[in-house]
């Protein structure tokens, strides 16, 4: 995330789906300062920093080993996320192919 946020504020693809937003590193910042981290299991390793959103609700955490999940409801009470990339570098892969393989408007995460 340093390095990305080094590199770029924050992405906004309104056209790719409902849209995908990650939010910019001080929007993080103040997040996680206001309502700490996303715990999505029972251990240390389910915990999260959100950091974006699709334009349907659903919000995407970066996990602490790199992965990034989405969550199933557009809610973070008693949340319950599926991974979607191995890390941040492989989500934006698939956001950008969806965006520019003439499929934008379908889910890059669909399984």
């Amino acid at each position: 995330m340093a390095t990305f946020y080094e590199s770029i504020g924050d992405v906004t693809w309104e056209d790719v789906g409902n849209g995908y937003f990650l939010n910019p590193a001080g929007d993080l910042l103040l997040r996680l300062q206001e309502y700490g981290v996303v715990d999505f299991g029972t251990d240390e390793k389910s915990r999260g920093l959100v950091i974006g959103s699709n334009g349907g609700g659903l919000i995407y955490v970066a996990g602490p080993d790199g992965a990034v999940y989405r969550t199933r409801t557009a809610s973070l009470d008693e949340a319950e996320l599926d991974k979607v990339a191995d890390d941040l570098r492989q989500f934006l892969e698939l956001l950008e192919r969806s965006a520019f393989a003439g499929d934008a408007h379908s889910d890059p995460f669909a399984a």
